[in-house]
């Protein structure tokens, strides 16, 4: 039976082109088993759709109230990924084709905070148009861009998930005027005795265990009351401390020491948990907040989110893969009046949020590209542009994330950034002129920490190698195979295509898609058809970049074929005229019925044959033969 055209449909989402938010989210919302995930919004899916599925959280730490506390004592689930396909949907339950094989944490997903992420899964090349992104982490899903094509990836604008990973802790309610030598809380209610702690791979044990300096796993520890710094948030690299002030809180210290400070205490580092043959996805830590109580404290930055590519080969295209930490980000109140600034003014700073994670399996590249997934930086406090009283602490640098790569080293033309952020400064110490700050003589040192005030920058990330897919991937695709696609223009002005589909799926529609070069004008086509088959249809004389796509009966389509098609029509009728259009210099030959020769040459050419009987003839151009039906 031919097929049948059953309508003109929009392929080109199928054709891919990125650009903005490509991948859907759903966060599994309810105790699962490894063959069925239950999520928040199953209608983002379909059967068939390739999907990623990712665990943010779930470490265990340390909650004791010294400096141990956010120590990990067991990684558990944080971290894992496995890629797996959806065989049908039931409600708000995904069956999957395969049950998971990785230790996820699905007796308990909410606090594991694991989502179901729609990969944006292709099976022809694909161009990279316009920045693509992930939303941000909001605390259960987001964050992570994830692309898989069998074709070629090339990139002619970046992917950026810069800040996209966990939260950053806020500055402390504004209070806490008292120069107490708070050094010895750890965690406690979010109020105005500390700043909260960045956001990290283990949840908060309570409301009270949200704020003060203690770390939380890779996210730093907040400033504790008097106007000392946040810490920065951890990936590889371990987070820098936030910085101390020198006398405020110091003089009613017994001790006039940094001890006696409590600045928040620097993401510690997931390097441990991280090895080629069991690899982990982390996002970036977030920074911890810094003590305020003059309405000019700093929030810490948001860490950077993740991004996984997989593909038969990259073209780099001298674009980047952005996955860096932030900075906070606020307003500052009293004496200050500076919106949406990076700064602290009369207060402590935040701490800067880790880099985020890539991971690349692909061993063909080719131009360059560059992955950067630097620490940020911790904020300045004392801003000149805010009245100053000096004296308070910076907060610390984020620490480098870290890049996986499936070959043995950083490909040839491929670049990555892992550097730690540098701390934040006292902009304005004591005797520092010009900024109308009191010259209060007292304990502020000499050298660095004059300016640094004890903070540290962040610990640089690193990159791994020989990471192997189809560990993260055990259950196979369902692929189709495109063993023979033909093109013959006719005379008729119209293209034939015949087919043959190869593969254990069956097909449900053939798709066609023809843009014709170049105008870009697209002609497009839903065909019900065989494995094995052939359609024609008409089509204007022209150059074309034609895809040829199915659909299977799970839903899924795959770009199986992409070709340039000249699309010319060899001959035409007019006026007892023949009309051979074919290719400059061809030879040809014209027959009668009987089979004797009556005319041969090389096109282009016009033949009358108005002296001629009507009926039958043989035309024969190269290397095809056609019926020619001559009447008046």
């Amino acid at each position: 039976m031919k097929p049948r055209v059953i309508g003109m449909v929009a392929l080109g989402w199928a054709f891919a082109q990125l650009s903005g938010v490509i991948n859907q989210y759903a966060a599994v919302t309810t105790p699962s088993d490894p063959s069925n995930l239950i999520v928040d919004n199953p209608a983002l899916f379909a059967p068939g759709d390739r999907i990623l599925v990712y665990q943010a959280k779930g470490a265990s730490i340390s909650t004791a109230n010294n400096i141990n506390y956010g120590d990990i004592s067991d990684i558990n689930g944080a971290g894992l990924f496995e890629f797996n396909t959806i065989a049908s949907i039931s409600g708000n339950s995904l069956a999957l084709q395969c049950p998971l094989t990785r230790p996820f944490d699905l007796s308990n997903p909410i606090t594991a905070r694991i989502q179901v992420i729609k990969v944006s899964y292709h099976t022809g090349d694909v161009t990279i148009t316009g920045t693509v992104t992930a939303p941000a982490w909001d605390g259960q899903k987001g964050g992570v861009v994830v692309i898989e094509t069998e074709g070629t990836l090339t990139f002619s604008a970046d992917i950026d998930v810069s800040g996209r990973g966990f939260r950053g802790g806020l500055r402390s309610m504004n209070g806490g005027s008292s120069s107490t030598c708070n050094h010895s809380n750890y965690h406690g209610n979010a109020d105005d005795q500390g700043g909260q702690k960045g956001e990290g791979i283990a949840e908060w044990a309570g409301l009270d265990h949200r704020a003060y300096r203690g770390k939380l796993a890779n996210g730093g520890g907040g400033g504790n009351n008097h106007n000392t710094g946040g810490a920065g948030g951890a990936n590889f690299g371990a987070g820098g401390r936030g910085g101390w002030t020198t006398c405020g809180a110091r003089f009613s210290c017994p001790d006039v020491n940094v001890a006696n400070s409590g600045f928040g205490i620097g993401g510690t580092t997931l390097s441990p948990y991280l090895s080629p043959n069991d690899l982990r996805l982390f996002l970036g830590g977030g920074g911890g907040g810094g003590h305020q109580n003059n309405e000019q404290g700093g929030n810490g930055g948001n860490g950077g989110g993740i991004v996984i590519l997989r593909a038969a080969s990259i073209h780099g295209g001298g674009r980047q893969i952005l996955a860096r930490g932030a900075q906070g980000i606020q307003n500052l109140g009293q004496g200050c009046n500076q919106t949406n600034v990076a700064f602290a003014g009369n207060d402590g700073g935040g701490g800067g949020g880790a880099g985020g994670s890539v991971a690349i399996f692909c061993s063909s590249f080719s131009g360059t590209l560059s992955i950067d997934v630097r620490g940020a930086d911790g904020q300045n406090c004392s801003s000149h542009l805010c009245a100053c009283n000096p004296d308070h602490g910076p907060g610390g640098g984020g620490g480098g994330g870290y890049a996986a790569f499936s070959t043995p080293t950083v490909p040839v033309g491929v670049s990555v950034s892992t550097a730690g952020g540098q701390n934040g400064t006292e902009l304005t110490p004591v005797h520092e002129p010009g900024f109308g700050c009191q010259n209060i003589t007292n304990c502020i040192p000499s050298g660095p920490d004059r300016y640094h005030r004890g903070a540290t920058a962040g610990a640089a990330g690193g990159t791994l190698h020989d990471v192997s897919f189809s560990s993260y991937a055990p259950c196979p695709l369902s692929q189709l195979i495109l063993q023979r696609w033909e093109t013959t223009s006719l005379p008729t002005s119209q293209l034939k295509h015949d087919w043959t589909v190869v593969g254990k799926e069956p097909i449900s529609n053939i798709l066609l898609r023809l843009i014709k070069q170049p105008e870009q004008t697209v002609h497009e086509y839903l065909i019900i058809g065989q494995a094995e088959d052939s359609y024609l249809h008409p089509l204007e004389p022209g150059t074309y970049e034609a895809f040829f796509a199915v659909r299977g009966t799970t839903g899924r389509v795959q770009v199986l074929g992409h070709r340039r098609i000249e699309h010319k029509v060899p001959f035409v009728w007019g006026n007892d005229l023949l009309y051979l259009t074919n290719s400059e210099g061809e030879p040809f030959f014209l027959y009668d019925a009987q089979g004797r020769l009556l005319l041969h040459g090389i096109t282009p050419q016009v033949i009358s044959l108005e002296s001629q009987p009507v009926g039958l003839y043989i035309l024969q151009m190269g290397d095809k033969t056609y019926r020619v039906h001559y009447w008046r």
